[in-house]
């Protein structure tokens, strides 16, 4: 069990900045876009466990002690897959699907709904610590950490797809990008998730489009 009841342990990670609440939108979204699609394919950011037990520590949702201890001692054989990354890796796909489903406007996959709700009946205990300043909201498990952390990435989600702007929710319309993301622009028509990469990729790829087109209709010897 993880607890950050004990004074040295909180004093540690709030002199860092780090505060053991609930997981952002932008956790969960930068956990769903850990698998990246790219002109080569996909890309997993997180492709063992100790990268996605790292992940999950420098987004706030793994205790620094609790990192050291669950970092695997030796690397596993290539065939084969941790118990707890490959639900780390479940959850994922189904956020993934669940966000999909709602940008898409349709229903998600059972299968999906499935494992997200199984994520979210992980228990953990908000309570009060002390902290430089006076206390700070922390948590304590009830079980396995990683279950923890992951029911907090899963609660974010469900919480937005369940939110009255749940249409703010987006996908990169670069096909070769299709990152998740949230439409924070004051008139709601954002299209890429960053204008200066996929935006800028679009322009140059219609610039050339359009340039193709007037030298395919240009009289013979313009």
């Amino acid at each position: 069990m993880e607890s950050s009841t004990a004074p040295a342990a909180a004093y540690q990670d709030h002199e860092s900045g780090r505060h053991g609440h609930q997981a952002s939108l932008e956790d969960a979204l930068d956990f769903v876009n850990t698998l990246e699609l790219t002109r080569d394919g996909f890309v997993d950011n997180v492709p063992d466990l100790a990268s996605a037990l790292r992940w999950l520590h420098d987004h706030d949702l793994l205790h620094r002690e609790t990192l050291q201890a669950l970092l695997p001692r030796r690397r596993p054989p290539a065939d084969s897959q941790p118990v707890a990354l490959r639900r780390i890796v479940r959850l994922r796909a189904a956020l993934r699907e669940l966000l999909d489903a709602t940008v898409e406007r349709r229903l998600p996959s059972a299968g999906a709904l499935a494992e997200v709700n199984r994520a979210l009946r992980t228990k953990y205990v908000q309570e009060l610590v002390p902290a430089p300043n006076g206390v700070s909201l922390d948590h304590r498990h009830e079980g396995d950490p990683v279950a923890g952390a992951l029911a907090r990435l899963a609660d974010a989600v469900a919480r937005e797809v369940t939110a009255d702007d749940a249409e703010r929710l987006r996908i990169c319309a670069n096909d070769e990008c299709r990152w998740v993301f949230k439409d924070d622009s004051p008139g709601g028509r954002r299209k890429w998730c960053s204008m200066a990469v996929c935006g800028n990729r679009a322009k140059v790829a219609r610039h050339r489009q359009r340039q193709r087109e007037l030298e395919v209709g240009a009289p013979a010897g313009a």
